[in-house]
């Protein structure tokens, strides 16, 4: 009687635990704003100014903050690691498609913007030489930023991996202009780069159906 009554608690309680666990967003809920310094030291915030989706730019030029704003037509987010090889093996795949559809040079709207959101612990000490050696040029971001807890956004990657559920990586989602998420996978296979280049051309075409 007693095993029976623990192996029921048992139960119980990974049933708790399993109920509890964060699941990954899905397409029609709003996105998590967020503000990581990418490796290179500028500062990328992602929010929303005014039903807009926006993306600010921080830098230091000559001991003078600058910060230039734009609003893409769609924010790509990679979660990834130095150690994950099916990360590794998509960013040839996500490089295309970022070439294909970035913003225009001096563009203040429209365009995608993909940003990777790097997990190793050690930050950009790490990511940095790695992605000296890749073939590849968006914005690898690593390292938090500060400001007020009172603002809503995420500032740090181990958060980021929290309120994305990125637990098993890669994962990837597709913001539309208005702040939503538009597609997500996880994982890495070919089918995917299919799925994804679709959801981008959709979304920057501000196509609703």
């Amino acid at each position: 009687m007693r095993s029976g009554l623990k192996t029921l608690v048992a139960a119980l309680i990974m049933l708790a635990a399993a109920s509890a666990a964060p699941a990954l967003l899905k397409p029609g809920e709003k996105f998590h704003p967020f503000s990581l310094k990418n490796i290179d030291g500028k500062e990328y915030t992602v929010t929303m100014e005014d039903g807009r989706l926006t993306l600010m730019i921080a830098e230091n030029v000559s001991g003078e903050r600058r910060v230039r704003e734009t609003h893409p037509g769609a924010v790509l987010i990679d979660f990834w690691a130095t150690w994950c090889v099916p990360c590794r093996a998509a960013m040839p795949y996500m490089q295309q498609i970022y070439e294909a559809n970035k913003p225009a040079a001096g563009a203040e709207s429209g365009g995608l913007i993909l940003l990777g959101i790097d997990l190793d612990e050690q930050g950009s000490k790490v990511v940095r030489p790695f992605y000296e050696k890749l073939k590849i040029t968006y914005p690898m971001l690593a390292d938090a930023t500060s400001g007020p807890a009172s603002d809503g956004i995420i500032r740090s990657a181990g958060e980021m991996k929290k309120a994305y559920d990125a637990q098993v990586i890669p994962v990837v989602y597709l913001i539309d202009a208005r702040g939503t998420i538009v597609h997500v996978h996880q994982g890495f296979k070919k089918e995917h780069i299919d799925e994804l280049k679709a959801a981008v051309k959709k979304a920057l075409s501000g196509d609703e159906t």
